[in-house]
């Protein structure tokens, strides 16, 4: 068995938990932004984990770690006695690891303390240099592995990257829009919705097109549009990126031009009339928009709304099964799902 965890955002702990065990491991703990997990056999599929930002092989636990500066000195003694060769003969079973790799630092941490980021982070690399001769750089995009710190008051995990890059930085999104979706959280309004191969999914303001490409790589049907032309164009680059086929048009999410009845499901981060503006008052834009999605969803259809304005999501014959509070953008949005009345009731 081979010990991981998964870096995602606040509040799709649970979400990026599901999406694991489906991928065949076993979570023995869910923390604030990391899943814990085991895993047998090859781990190479792991990399296809969308809601993860992130994964790492758990390399070491560490307690007891203090808020003072006499920490710094704690951490490097302790990185010297850090178990690493394990995890460099695992990641070169995946992808060409250099024997004495260049390998870079990454610290995060909760609770105050009197030490910044940077220092921790050189702290960590003094201690691994000078037990296996690797070479530190402070430039994660040339480095072989990735050791990385996550520090919890006194406590601290620290882990080594699966993959050669963040699983987040996903190589089709060349193309930005203000607002735009990082790729886990477009994916996690998808697990939401346990998005199947084949079924027909709708983003109405698609902006980039993140969520339509994170569809189409499961294996869905997706089609969305924008009332901006740059989005169009910057949904459809994106999907000529990904080697997906979308279907994206310029069209008012008002009034779509879509028959009734048409779409298993919908996916939308809805525009906050912050980085995004809206057309018009925003309750009546909510409105006309959730009368809109209703009436092109399939019956059984599901929907799921990210949006920071969840009063204004009200529909007729849906009701809200579940609704997941993330951070975002500094704020603190909601996921809200919907279904049809009697199928939530089963």
């Amino acid at each position: 068995m081979t010990a991981l965890f998964a870096l995602t955002s606040r509040g799709l702990e649970s979400v990026c938990a599901r999406e694991m065990e489906r991928f065949g491991l076993s979570v023995s703990e869910i923390a604030y932004r990391r899943v814990h997990a085991q895993a047998r056999g090859d781990l190479r599929s792991l990399l296809e984990i969308s809601t993860a930002d992130d994964i790492f092989l758990e390399v070491s636990r560490w307690s007891a770690i203090p808020h003072t500066r006499a920490a710094l000195e704690t951490l490097r003694d302790l990185a010297e006695q850090l178990p690493l060769r394990p995890a460099l003969v695992v990641c070169a079973q995946l992808r060409p690891v250099d024997r004495r790799p260049i390998f870079s630092a990454t610290a995060n941490f909760v609770g105050r303390r009197n030490y910044s980021s940077e220092e921790i982070k050189t702290a960590l690399a003094a201690g691994i240099e000078a037990s296996t001769g690797w070479v530190y750089s402070a430039d994660d995009g040339e480095a072989d592995l990735n050791v990385r710190i996550f520090l919890e008051h006194t406590e601290a995990l620290i882990g080594v990257r699966l993959g050669a890059t963040p699983l987040h930085r996903r190589s089709y999104k060349q193309e930005q829009r203000p607002g735009s979706l990082k790729p886990p959280v477009a994916a996690a309004l998808l697990e939401v919705l346990d998005v199947q191969p084949g079924e027909r999914l709708l983003d109405p303001c698609c902006g980039a097109g993140t969520i339509l490409v994170e569809a189409a790589r499961r294996g869905g049907l997706a089609q969305g549009g924008d009332s901006d032309a740059d989005a169009v164009a910057a949904a459809l680059a994106n999907a000529e990126n990904a080697g997906v086929a979308v279907s994206v048009k310029r069209w008012d999410a008002r009034s779509l031009p879509l028959a009734d009845n048409s779409m298993d499901c919908i996916a939308c981060n809805l525009p906050w009339d912050r980085q995004v503006a809206i057309d018009g008052e925003e309750a009546e834009f909510y409105a006309q928009l959730c009368a809109e999605m209703e009436r092109v969803l399939l019956p059984g259809g599901r929907i799921a709304l990210l949006t920071n304005r969840p009063e204004l999501l009200h529909f007729g014959r849906l009701v809200c099964r579940e609704q997941v509070e993330i951070s975002l953008f500094g704020q603190r949005p909601m996921i809200s799902v919907y279904e049809e009345t009697d199928r939530s009731t089963l």
